[in-house]
């Protein structure tokens, strides 16, 4: 991720999922594929403030989207019974 200002912030990796509207598990598979920066801060995950603005900013929230796993194929699910 270039041109990115670095502040320190970070924000704990449940409330970036929250940001992007998708889960806590997306937001370490972003981590890991180096979409989002971040690390582990004792026992949670953390995510720079910097990087999740950057992934905003360049549409990263229309990746952040997932379809159903049960291959319903909508995005987002609305559940199965």
């Amino acid at each position: 991720m270039k041109n990115q200002t670095n502040t320190g912030e970070t924000l704990p990796a449940m409330k970036a999922a929250e940001v992007l509207g998708t889960t806590h598990l997306r937001i370490l598979i972003l981590i890991r594929e180096g979409l989002l920066k971040g690390s582990q801060d004792g026992r949670k995950w953390v995510v720079t403030r910097d990087s999740l603005d950057f992934f905003l900013k360049h549409g990263g929230a229309l990746r952040s989207e997932s379809t159903c796993l049960n291959s319903c194929g909508k995005s987002p699910c609305s559940g199965h019974e």
